[in-house]
C-alpha cells in the first residue's frame, strides 16, 4: 500500500510540473516593439515598404541585385489569368556575359526567368524583364517613369538594400549618409554620388533609398582601399551609386525592339560538385561510407528537378549509365532538348540509412 502510494504521488507530481509547464508556454506573450525614435520608425516603415520590390538577379556568373520598379499588363486573348511584365533595374556588368537569367525573390517564393534585357554600358546600367501571372510589387521610380528630378542633399539619410556575398544575405540593409551628391564616376559629371551605407559584391545594382522611399541611386561600386604614408590600408565608407537623376533620361530612351531575348537551354535544373571537392568542405556524414557519385548542392528553381530531389542527394546514375564525375553526366545531355526524360538513380539519407531513389525528370 506504500509503494502503490508513493508512486501515485509521483505521477501526480510530474503530472503537476507537465501541466506547470504547459500554463507558462500558453501564457508567454509577445512584446511588441515600440520604437523610441520617430526617425527609426520611419526608417522600418520605409523598409517594410520597399522590401518587396528588391530582388536579386542571378545569372550563370553570379548574382547581383535589383528592384522592380514597372508594372505592365499583357493582352492575352483568351486566358483566364492576367499575365504582366516586370522591369527590373540593375548594373550593365551585372548582366554582362550573364548567360541565362532568373530574378530571386527570396528563399521561400521560387524564381522566375529573365525573358530579355537592356543595357547601357556607358553607365553600368540595364534593365532586365520577366513575365508572369504572378502579382509582384512594383516601386515607383519617378525620375523615370514620370520624368521628374529628386533632389539628393548632402547629408540626407540612406539605406542601401542587396544581396551581398551570397543568396543568404538576400535583402540585406545597411544606411548612412550622402557625401558628395555629384562625383564624376567614371569620369563622367554627375553620374554617381557618395555615401558610407556599406556595400559589398552582390550589392551591385540594388536601389539607394531615402528616408521617404525615394530610390536616389543605384548602388554599384566601393573603395576597397587607399593608399597613405604608411602603405596601403582598407577604405571604410567610400561606396558609390549611380545617381537615378543622371540615369533616368538614359532608361526612358530605352526602345522595345532593342530588347535582347534571353535564351534558355534545356536543363535538368540542379547544381553538382564533384565528391572529392564536396568533401573537402562539408560533413562526410552527409554522404555513404566510400562514396561514388556527384552530390547534388543547389537548385534552379525555374526548373523541375527541386521537385524531385534533395540536397545533398548522391547522382550515382543517369539513364542506367553508372556516375563517377560531372563529365558522366554531361555525356548523357549532348544535344539535349527541352521535353526530354531522364531517369536519375541517387542515394539519399533518410534518418541514419542511405535509401537508394530512381527519379524521371524533365529537361525544362
Amino acid at each position: 500500500m506504500m509503494k502503490f502510494k508513493k508512486g501515485f504521488l509521483m505521477i501526480m507530481a510530474i503530472m503537476f510540473v507537465v501541466l506547470l509547464a504547459g500554463c507558462t508556454f500558453v501564457a508567454r506573450a509577445t512584446v511588441v516593439y515600440e520604437s523610441p525614435s520617430e526617425i527609426e520608425q520611419l526608417r522600418i516603415d520605409m523598409i517594410q515598404r520597399v522590401d518587396p520590390s528588391v530582388v536579386a538577379v542571378v545569372t550563370e556568373t553570379g548574382h547581383g541585385s535589383g528592384i522592380i520598379y514597372k508594372k505592365e499588363l499583357i493582352e492575352t486573348e483568351g486566358s483566364e489569368q492576367n499575365r504582366y511584365l516586370y522591369s527590373i533595374l540593375t548594373n550593365h556588368h551585372v548582366v554582362e556575359n550573364g548567360g541565362e537569367m532568373k530574378i530571386h525573390f527570396g528563399p521561400e517564393t521560387e524564381d522566375i526567368p529573365v525573358k530579355d534585357y537592356q543595357s547601357y554600358q556607358l553607365y553600368d546600367i540595364a534593365v532586365v524583364r520577366i513575365e508572369t501571372t504572378k502579382t509582384l510589387r512594383a516601386h515607383n521610380i519617378p525620375s523615370i517613369n514620370d520624368n521628374v528630378i529628386t533632389e539628393i542633399v548632402k547629408g540626407q539619410d540612406v539605406i542601401a538594400i542587396g544581396t551581398p556575398r551570397s543568396l543568404e544575405y538576400f535583402n540585406y540593409v545597411t544606411n548612412g549618409v550622402v557625401s558628395p551628391v555629384s562625383y564624376p564616376y567614371r569620369g563622367i559629371v554627375g553620374l554617381g554620388l557618395m555615401h558610407n551605407a556599406e556595400l559589398n559584391p552582390g550589392n551591385s545594382g540594388g536601389p539607394l533609398f531615402n528616408l521617404r522611399g525615394d530610390v536616389i541611386g543605384i548602388n554599384v561600386a566601393k573603395i576597397p582601399d587607399v593608399q597613405t604614408g604608411d602603405g596601403v590600408i582598407a577604405a571604410e565608407g567610400l561606396n558609390y551609386s549611380l545617381s537615378i537623376n543622371k540615369i533616368a533620361p538614359v532608361i526612358r530612351n530605352f526602345k522595345e525592339a532593342n530588347y535582347i531575348p534571353v535564351v534558355r537551354s534545356p536543363r535538368i535544373g540542379v547544381t553538382i560538385q564533384e565528391v572529392s571537392v564536396f568533401l573537402e568542405f562539408n560533413d562526410p556524414e552527409l554522404l555513404p561510407v566510400d562514396p561514388v557519385g556527384v552530390v547534388i548542392i543547389g537548385f534552379d528553381l525555374t526548373r523541375q528537378a527541386h521537385e524531385v530531389l534533395e540536397l545533398y542527394d548522391l547522382i550515382i546514375k543517369m539513364n542506367g549509365h553508372d556516375v563517377e564525375k560531372i563529365a558522366d553526366m554531361a555525356s548523357q545531355l549532348e544535344g539535349a532538348e527541352f521535353g526530354d526524360t531522364h531517369e536519375l538513380t541517387v542515394l539519399r539519407k533518410v534518418n541514419d540509412s542511405f535509401i537508394e531513389f530512381t527519379v524521371t525528370i524533365t529537361l525544362s
